[in-house]
């Protein structure tokens, strides 16, 4: 009989239990693989079940509670945009400010739902109580259907005038509006009636 080189290759584990016997083909390892990352991912989601249990979450730099996908409407969409326009009210340099929140429109594409809503800001004084002019700021609610019901809303906000798509993670500045409201100040005053 002759004696049969050993290769590194046909090195096998000399136990039965060994964890390499789980890959002994590259399907086994993919096949392993998939299902660890799903059984990850659910239980991160039954997680996020846990951390948000009254359909509520805290998003942008006020940390305001907006629903979530599965419990957002017109009514909930409004009140949350109240409550993030008192947030941007309260800062100093926009006391005197006033604004008012209305609903626009409601989209409905394959899996999602666009909310559209319209913020318009004042700066009503004694001399002009109905202010001459007025700066827009619409926000763009999308909340998908085929996310679980926890999942955060996206929300986005524009400026009237201007393309840039803010989201609330930017922390808002006060001169936006400002910007908006002399440019068209200096517009308003150049009309002669």
């Amino acid at each position: 009989m002759l004696d049969k080189k050993r290769s590194v290759f046909d090195i096998r584990p000399e136990q039965d239990d060994h964890p390499y016997q789980l890959y002994r083909s590259t399907t086994d390892f993919v096949r392993r693989f998939v299902n660890q990352a799903v059984f990850n991912t659910l239980k991160i989601i039954d997680n996020m079940g846990i951390l948000y249990p009254n359909n509520i979450r805290k998003m942008g730099c006020f940390k305001n509670k907006w629903p979530t996908c599965g419990h957002f409407d017109i009514r909930e969409g409004k009140r949350s945009i109240i409550a993030e326009m008192e947030s941007w009210n309260a800062l100093p340099a926009l006391k005197d400010w006033m604004f008012h929140v209305s609903f626009i429109s409601l989209t409905r594409q394959i899996h999602t739902e666009f909310y559209t809503y319209q913020v318009l800001w004042s700066v009503p004084t004694p001399i002009y109580p109905e202010p001459q002019v007025t700066v827009a700021v619409f926000f763009y609610v999308a909340a998908s259907t085929i996310y679980p019901p926890h999942f955060p809303v996206d929300v986005t906000y524009c400026f009237e005038g201007h393309q840039f798509m803010h989201n609330l993670n930017i922390p808002f500045r006060p001169k936006w509006l400002y910007d908006i409201l002399d440019m068209k100040t200096m517009m308003f005053k150049t009309f002669t009636f």
